[in-house]
């Protein structure tokens, strides 16, 4: 018996022929008179004129003009053979058989250096003809045949299920991976690929959420001379984080794609984000007229958006003669562009269903960062919150108010103030930025890479200043105290943040950067405004109970092992709720980075339930009973959707809430209060701003 591997990407690190014709063009510039022909081969193997081994032979044209080919692959191997990977040579054995489809001249030197037998594609070094069948597929399983007579496979290696008639007569059948080794012999098929191939797809699919936006924001806003370059660097940092991606075990990827809960998680999904209003299919919530009308200005102007106030004497008072949209309105650029062609109703549903993508690829990940997928993971998603609605029964009773804490009454700020918004309510209200948080957050905690970790905060910038710095605290204490939050700073933790993706993604993102600093928005700290107005009293009041409801509830799973997370958590909910810029929502905004690391946190101590050990049964209990009660707020969100729902359809109204409907004009409208949270002044004096927009 002996051990059998395919060699590119499976033991080599790379396509052995595509870097020998890298290497000859280098060194040897008249290779690039045979690329007419190339290109050539390529349209008629494409147009499927002519088969794989044809097409080969237009690639191998090149050869012709190399004089001393037997120089360039001594001096090629010299370079390239540290490319052979180091788990091959640990295991390697006298006995073993390379079989590759790259060319027999190319490899065959390889039988000396590795003392292993040799069997590839016989192709002729000076024209690049082939002289026999391209030892590919079934030729592969033929051509072993030929030459090892009575010989039979034990192990045998590949990075590709196209040498299934290899992997068929073997008695050990691996898929290679990078580095990663993954056993087939209980799945001959190979479905493990194809878990592979959807995990990467998946990855790529959240970048790209993130960037497509991004990038038509630069490309749209600004000047060419800035947008061009930034999204190019965004484009290389994208390309180099896809390329570092690691794939999970074999076992992982056998519990995460189960098909019976991947299907109820997808309709569940589905059917939240309908409900949420997205669309306009169901009841939307207050924040809805704002939003619509910032997509509605996104849909009818042209970009960037710029209003003309010079006959409008009340919005002229506010921002002289002209304004411009500066939001975080990214997310909605992909359906305004829709919108543009096909209106505003119809965008409208495109966003349902670029919100239900969104919410899919936060699922995937946090059951990729679990590594299961488990129907508990939806249903404490749906319950996760604070005890919202104790708040309401004593601040209520507190201010004389009716308490009416089950219902359509809207309890997720009960504290007023001081709140820290459900996942739930999230979707239901500030989808917009609570989304690319969602997905920018669980990427890096897949990753929890330094190397990368600029590269998703930058991503995350141009959705939502507030959560940005959530997100960027984490990042902090992760830099600090390590992964694990286990270890105190070092130096080499500090280097690995100089990156490529790092540095590009973080320049690339800029521009945008700017323009958030042009808001005139007011800042300042509760307590201090409650002094002034004479009302501490209750300020206080609601943040003790805030403290108390909204997440010290949760002291309930500390252990040994989560306590630095817990405390990193409590650090920040506790502080950054006292301060306000715009308005109220940094405090629930800017948390929701680490209300996931929370709701992991509770996932993990719910994994199991521990019935043998009777203390964390007991903990486990009462925190399925603060779940519960905590549940209350996100059914009165659900609740009121299907309730406001009918009695619109009842009545024949719109579930659109749209009374803005632009900023063109805004007095007289509920959003004049806050309207400088959406727009900014048009100021030839910004001489930066001029510069850097697109006229």
């Amino acid at each position: 018996m002996i051990n059998a591997y395919d060699f590119d990407k499976t033991i080599y690190d790379g396509d052995s022929s595509v870097d020998f014709y890298l290497y000859c063009l280098k060194r040897n510039k008249k290779v690039l008179l045979s690329l007419p022909i190339q290109i050539y081969g390529l349209i008629l193997y494409i147009l499927g004129i002519i088969e794989k081994t044809e097409f080969k032979e237009y690639v191998f044209s090149y050869l012709k003009r190399i004089d001393d080919i037997d120089k360039y692959i001594k001096d090629f191997w010299k370079i390239n053979y540290k490319k052979i990977k180091k788990w091959y040579l640990d295991q390697k054995e006298k006995s073993d058989v390379i079989i590759s489809a790259s060319p027999e001249f190319l490899l065959k030197s390889l039988e000396k250096k590795l003392n292993v037998k040799v069997i590839a594609s016989k192709v002729n070094k000076k024209t690049g003809k082939f002289e026999s069948k391209n030892c590919h597929d079934y030729e592969k399983k033929a051509r072993f045949y030929d030459e090892l007579e009575g010989k039979n496979i034990n192990k045998f290696y590949s990075d590709s299920m196209s040498d299934k008639p290899m992997m068929d007569i073997s008695k050990n059948p691996y898929l290679v991976n990078k580095n990663t080794i993954y056993d087939l012999n209980e799945d001959r098929e190979g479905n493990i690929k194809k878990q592979i191939k959807w995990d990467k797809f998946l990855i790529f699919i959240g970048i790209m959420y993130l960037v497509i936006p991004i990038s038509i924001q630069l490309f749209f806003w600004y000047n060419r001379l800035i947008s061009i370059p930034c999204i190019i660097l965004l484009f290389i940092a994208t390309y180099i984080v896809l390329k570092k991606i690691k794939p999970l075990t074999q076992s992982e990827y056998k519990k995460i794609f189960n098909k019976k809960k991947i299907l109820f998680f997808l309709l569940f999904i589905i059917i939240l984000n309908i409900l949420s209003g997205a669309g306009g299919i169901f009841y939307q919530n207050w924040d809805y007229h704002g939003r619509n009308a910032i997509f509605r200005d996104l849909i009818n102007h042209s970009w960037p958006v710029k209003y003309d106030y010079t006959n409008l004497s009340y919005e002229n008072s506010i921002f002289g003669n002209g304004g411009i949209l500066n939001y975080y309105f990214a997310f909605w650029l992909p359906g305004a562009l829709v919108g543009k062609i096909l209106g505003f109703r119809i965008a409208s549903l495109f966003m349902l269903l670029w919100q239900t993508l969104g919410v899919i690829l936060f699922f995937y990940y946090l059951i990729r960062f679990m590594k299961n997928i488990k129907y508990r993971y939806f249903i404490i998603f749906l319950a996760f919150g604070g005890l919202n609605v104790i708040g309401h029964i004593i601040m209520n009773a507190y201010d004389g108010l009716p308490i009416t804490p089950i219902g359509s009454t809207h309890i997720d700020t009960s504290l007023g103030v001081f709140c820290m918004s459900t996942f739930i309510t999230q979707l239901f209200w500030v989808f917009n930025q609570s989304i690319p948080a969602w997905v920018a957050v669980m990427l890096f905690l897949n990753s929890k890479n330094y190397k990368t970790c600029g590269f998703y905060f930058a991503l995350l910038v141009p959705f939502g200043p507030f959560p940005m710095l959530g997100f960027l605290y984490l990042i902090f204490c992760y830099i600090i105290f390590g992964k694990n939050l286990d270890k105190l700073i070092n130096f080499n933790r500090i280097k690995e943040l100089l990156t490529i993706p790092n540095f590009f993604a973080c320049i690339s993102v800029l521009p945008i950067v700017f323009m958030y600093t042009l808001n005139e928005s007011h800042k300042g700290m509760f307590f201090i405004d409650s002094l002034r107005r004479g009302t501490f009293e209750r300020t206080l009041l609601s943040y003790f109970l805030f403290v108390l409801l909204e997440y010290f509830i949760y002291i309930i799973i500390i252990n040994k092992k989560n306590y630095k997370h817990i405390i990193v958590c409590f650090l920040f909910f506790t502080i950054a709720p006292l301060f306000y810029i715009g308005g109220s929502d940094l405090g629930n905004r800017s948390t929701i980075p680490l209300l996931i690391l929370m709701y992991i946190l509770v996932l993990k101590f719910m994994d199991e339930i521990n019935t043998t050990n009777k203390k964390i049964f007991m903990r486990q209990k009462i925190l399925t009973v603060i779940l519960l009660i905590s549940f209350i707020t996100n059914y009165n969100e659900i609740y009121r959707s299907i309730n406001y729902t009918y009695i619109d359809y009842k009545n024949g109204f719109s579930n659109f809430s749209d009374s803005y409907q632009t900023f063109d004009t805004f007095e007289g409208k509920e959003c004049a209060k806050f309207i400088t949270n959406f727009v900014v002044t048009d100021n030839e004096k910004n001489k930066i701003l001029q510069f850097i927009l697109r006229k």
